[in-house]
């Protein structure tokens, strides 16, 4: 789709040659993007590979977490040529952008309407950016990559429950381009727009605005992107007051930034369920907040959390999980666990030390409780992270008598 939203599918605009080797190309990207989703793969950074290549969510994810990672490093090549080829990516490269184009085409040519609505797309854009610099990108999970990706791990491979309505959000953009062909790469998407924003100043200098008698075309960036991004700022500043206020009731992987940013940073790609071989990783229902909806979340109820696994971390393309070397596993907390003696069989005064023989930390001890004149469970937090191994072979039902609570 042409930037200004003129013509309904791109193809039409170019030369009969160009015509067909772009659209090779972009068959070709589609291909790979969907075998490096697939499962099987030996190694995890095929899963972090498609969304990891927006500038949508690499740079207001490094304004938020202040750093860079190499997941953030893997959209340097598509900045590039956002710089020297305006939308290189949308016409080239795009998997996303290929599926809308071909629901388009079953509408018919010519449809063209995006061209009559307002640059959603730029507003998304300025309000997330604003969002990320008070440490909350507002609206990352908009991301076609990262929609991309959710839908083919939602159909690639077991996923937790509930994962089905991360992977939604495809089809919802592909009815978009049906019933509005043209709609969503001209005028919603919002990686069509960071293109456009960092391409301004090269088409500033290229149209010759740097004039010094207009001091005002010195400017190349549009009123409403800053205004944007103010509104994205005091939009940050409340929800970052609201997910810290509220009571915290989840889970969450390793390594996970603070609550009050999570759900802003989280693209809800899906990668971190995925991987997780224990398959504890679920979509949050939302229910301690809507603002948390489909952001990682932990259940443990048959499997815990693996002493040596940090896979969940080093699949996160915006930092919502930061990468964990094995050796900082220990000291990643994802909680911390209590013990209701009225459930625990030492309460009862009966045989039991399960959960300190089945803890991979060494964390729990049995000790005399003069108190209560029985022997009781003692968590020492410096030594657990809150795997949940405790929790999954506590041998007590329905209830758990040891149950790991949030931070």
């Amino acid at each position: 789709m042409h930037p200004d939203g003129k013509a309904s599918f791109p193809d039409e605009a170019v030369p009969g040659g160009n015509r067909w080797r772009r659209r090779l190309a972009r068959c070709a990207v589609l291909a790979a993007a969907v075998m490096l989703l697939l499962p099987g793969w030996p190694c995890d950074w095929a899963l972090l590979a498609v969304p990891s290549l927006s500038p949508f969510v690499a740079v207001p994810a490094a304004i938020a977490v202040r750093g860079v990672t190499c997941a953030t490093l893997l959209a340097l090549p598509v900045l590039c040529l956002a710089i020297l080829w305006p939308r290189c990516f949308c016409r080239w490269l795009c998997p996303t952008g290929l599926l809308v184009e071909l629901a388009g085409r079953c509408r018919g040519r010519g449809a063209g309407r995006g061209a009559r609505l307002p640059n959603v797309g730029a507003w998304l854009v300025a309000l997330t950016l604003g969002g990320a610099c008070l440490g909350y990108p507002l609206l990352v999970w908009l991301d076609p990559l990262a929609i991309f990706a959710a839908a083919a791990n939602t159909a690639g491979g077991q996923v937790a429950r509930g994962a089905w309505l991360a992977g939604a959000g495809l089809p919802l953009v592909l009815l978009v381009g049906l019933l509005w062909p043209g709609l969503w790469c001209a005028r919603i998407c919002p990686l069509g727009a960071t293109q456009d924003l960092i391409a301004l100043p090269v088409r500033a200098v290229a149209r010759g605005r740097q004039d010094k008698a207009k001091p005002s075309a010195n400017w190349p960036m549009p009123r409403r992107t800053v205004l944007g991004m103010g509104l994205g700022g005091l939009a940050a500043a409340g929800l970052r007051r609201v997910a810290g206020a509220a009571r915290p009731g989840r889970l969450r992987p390793p390594g996970a930034a603070a609550e009050d940013a999570l759900s802003g940073l989280c693209v809800r790609c899906g990668n971190c369920a995925r991987v997780c071989p224990s398959r504890i990783i679920h979509p949050d229902s939302g229910r301690q907040g809507a603002e948390s909806f489909l952001a990682p979340a932990i259940r443990y109820d048959d499997a815990y959390c693996l002493e040596t696994c940090v896979r969940c971390t080093r699949v996160c393309p915006s930092g919502a999980l930061r990468p964990l070397a094995a050796e900082e596993k220990p000291s990643a907390a994802i909680g911390l666990p209590r013990v209701d003696m009225s459930l625990c069989l030492l309460g009862e005064d009966r045989e039991c030390a399960i959960c300190r023989t089945h803890c991979p930390y060494g964390a729990i001890r049995i000790v005399f409780s003069e108190a209560d004149y029985l022997c009781v469970p003692r968590v020492d937090p410096r030594r657990c992270n809150g795997c949940g191994a405790c929790q999954v072979m506590c041998p007590t039902r329905p209830a758990k008598a040891i149950v790991v609570y949030p931070p």
